[in-house]
């Protein structure tokens, strides 16, 4: 949707114009962002000022796609039960992972086919996700944290609380450097929320993503009771949109403007699987096409939401520029090494990186025998392994089945010897 003229009074009605939906509210990310600005009435102009320097480094960056350098965000996943069966499984976290990354690089299956008339507005955002490696002390682990607690139901009212141990909670992670993501028995029909970048700086302990368990990932208790509608891991992609600074496609108002300028104006949010093309010549301007109801940030059924656009790419490249930039230089996907018995990181090379799936892992150390090398995607999971290998040169082919990424080669040794090298694909 084109960019207002008058871009302040723009963005200063569309953060104070949420009751509208309120009835029909299925993400409560604007709810709780008009309830932060009452809280402190700062954070409008912040935000105000920020817009201005995301339009900014968009109109600098109008090609930014061209870059095939990926920008990958640790996730934590905590899990806070009080009834087991909230207590999701490692697997169905697993798969809202291969979600978010199926999604926001435009590799779901359910992608708009090449003569669908918005075909030439998707976009592969060039961001990935992977479950935390290293958490915040530089500490191993899974990126996955369990919480039991005594809450049965998180209300709106003690929204927050999900963000604080004190209360029943659990702490967010280090949110400069982490996208922390909730799974909690929401009250009521809100699917999820999620803080805008511009929150980090006055409220950096609020900052995350909250899904309810019955509409998170594809498998378990995904699309359970009143959520089968849900059960396609998109509540995730859309409140990762917002944690991105995505606005809802219709602006939270009446033909709103969400900033971006190859989405279609909407009148509303628009419900369950509408028919191509919806709304054509709405009062809002759109052509014969109508609305771009399939967009992620539209409230459609997850069946039926299936693309991000090209500028909406770029604005989430803004703020990975901007408020969330910490992000870039993030540790929390690197997997620990052990080196102190034979041979170090830097006897390690890996050529060509990036690559097309076929490269060669290259041990410069006469101490390496009997080495095992595999080739792990961002879940653990092995695409390839060589064992005992001893010539101190490897050359792995993955095949054209395997998906552009970011992938970790472990070269392991014995004995507590185990070096990692990341490496990036593009197919």
């Amino acid at each position: 949707m084109k960019k207002t003229i008058l871009l302040m009074i723009a963005i200063g009605l569309s953060l104070l114009s949420y009751d509208t939906y309120a009835q029909s509210e299925k993400c409560a990310t604007n709810k709780i962002l008009e309830k932060r600005i009452q809280q402190n009435p700062a954070l409008k102009q912040k935000m105000e000022q920020s817009e201005i320097q995301t339009q900014e480094w968009i109109s600098l960056n109008p090609h930014f796609k061209r870059s095939r350098q990926i920008i990958t965000i640790p996730v934590v996943v905590h899990v806070i039960w009080n009834d087991p069966i909230e207590n999701v499984s490692d697997e169905q976290i697993y798969s809202q992972i291969e979600v978010l990354n199926a999604d926001i690089r435009l590799l779901n299956a359910d992608s708009l086919e090449a003569n669908h008339p918005f075909w030439n507005f998707t976009a592969d955002a060039q961001i990935e996700f992977c479950l935390a490696t290293s958490d915040p002390n530089g500490n191993p682990t899974t990126g996955i944290t369990r919480t039991q607690t005594s809450v049965v139901s998180w209300e709106e009212e003690n929204h927050d609380f999900i963000k604080s141990t004190a209360n029943g909670g659990a702490d967010n992670w280090n949110p400069i450097e982490y996208l922390n993501i909730y799974v909690v028995n929401l009250d009521g029909t809100t699917l999820g929320f999620a803080s805008f970048p511009d929150e980090l700086e006055s409220s950096p302990e609020l900052d995350g993503v909250v899904i309810r368990y019955e509409a998170f990932g594809t498998i378990g208790t995904a699309g359970m009771g009143d959520f089968v509608v849900n059960a396609g891991g998109r509540t995730g992609t859309h409140e990762v949109g917002h944690w991105l600074n995505l606005r809802h496609i219709w602006g939270d108002e009446d033909c709103g403007d969400d900033f971006v300028d190859d989405t279609e104006k909407a009148e509303e949010a628009n419900y369950g699987c509408p028919d191509f093309p919806h709304k054509g010549f709405n009062k809002c301007g759109t052509d014969e096409n109508g609305e771009m109801y399939m967009n992620y940030m539209d409230y459609v059924d997850d069946q039926c939401m299936n693309m991000f656009t090209f500028g909406q790419a770029q604005r989430m490249h803004a703020a990975l520029n901007g408020p969330r930039s910490g992000l870039l230089t993030s540790q929390g996907c690197q997997v620990s090494t052990s080196v102190q018995n034979h041979f170090t990181a830097n006897d390690i090379s890996v050529y060509p990186n990036p690559n097309n799936g076929s490269f060669t892992v290259n041990i410069n150390s006469s101490a390496a025998k009997n080495v095992t090398v595999r080739m792990e995607n961002v879940l653990g999971k092995v695409i390839k392994e060589y064992n005992n290998i001893s010539n101190n040169s490897v050359h792995i082919h993955s095949g054209n089945e395997i998906q552009s990424g970011m992938y970790f080669i472990i070269i392991d040794a014995g004995n507590n010897n185990v070096v990692t090298k990341k490496i990036f694909i593009n197919n």
